[in-house]
């Protein structure tokens, strides 16, 4: 019986997982096809960078230097050096695989001031 219900709770876990990636995720790197989630990342420390100039682009910056993608931020966090921890996947696909790009680019699921 407790086999039964162990089974049971594992396929409502595997049922509850989300595959698609955020459509705002999506426009932004409308340029690769096939992006599918790779790495699942929790409260990740990070720092948003915004450029200036004439297009406005966002990027979070990992304790560790390296350099995500970041347009989905939502509105509330887009401050220049503010200090948030984020949640989401890094986006993946075979284009992607064989390339090396800056920033990585990254789906944020939530955000929240640290």
């Amino acid at each position: 019986m407790i086999r039964l219900i162990s089974i049971v709770f594992l396929l409502a876990i595997l049922s509850c997982k989300e595959d698609k990636i955020n459509t705002a995720a999506l426009d932004c790197y409308s340029q690769y096809k096939d992006l599918r989630r790779g790495e699942f990342v929790v409260d990740a420390p990070v720092t948003v960078q915004l450029s200036g100039g004439l297009a406005l682009g966002k990027q979070l910056k990992a304790s560790n230097g390296v350099s995500w993608g970041g347009c989905n931020l939502p509105a509330q966090f887009a401050q220049d050096s503010l200090a948030i921890y984020v949640t989401g996947y890094f986006l993946t696909s075979k284009e992607l695989e064989t390339m090396n790009l800056t920033p990585l680019p990254f789906e944020i699921i939530s955000a929240k001031h640290r």
